[in-house]
């Protein structure tokens, strides 16, 4: 009985690690906190983005700024987060950004980059994101 139970122990752990790694990566990431991201539309040279992201009640929202095109605190109207999907909808700009959260994390364990593509009026700039705070 003993050699039976040597034989499988090996097995048992290796089968709980994968336990607790699948678990983990159920969880949906967190990515509350302010993303930045620059672009460039050869028009007055680079422009800064930022989605500053929120949760209340269980549901995250946010504003959106670009100062250098004089937008300021636009209602983010829908953030989903399907996996590693993201997309933050803007209808009163007609904006969309649609991006994959990046595997590097900080130091906190949550991301810290999402590569994307920013649509404004149809038109899409590719912008990575980095979350500053």
């Amino acid at each position: 009985m003993q050699q039976l139970t040597r034989r499988f122990m090996p097995f048992l752990f290796a089968l709980a690690a994968l336990s607790f790694t699948t678990l983990s990566f159920a969880q949906a990431p967190n990515i509350l906190g302010e993303w930045r991201g620059t672009y460039n539309i050869n028009i007055g040279g680079d422009r800064d983005i930022i989605f500053t992201l929120i949760e209340k009640d269980g549901v995250i929202s946010g504003t959106f700024d670009d100062p250098a095109g004089g937008i300021e605190g636009v209602t983010i109207a829908e953030v989903s987060l399907e996996g590693k999907e993201v997309h933050f909808s803007m209808p009163r700009i007609n904006g969309d950004y649609f991006g994959t959260i990046h595997r590097d994390l900080g130091a906190d364990g949550n991301p810290i980059r999402i590569d994307g593509d920013w649509s404004l009026a149809g038109e899409f700039v590719p912008i990575t994101l980095h979350r500053t705070q």
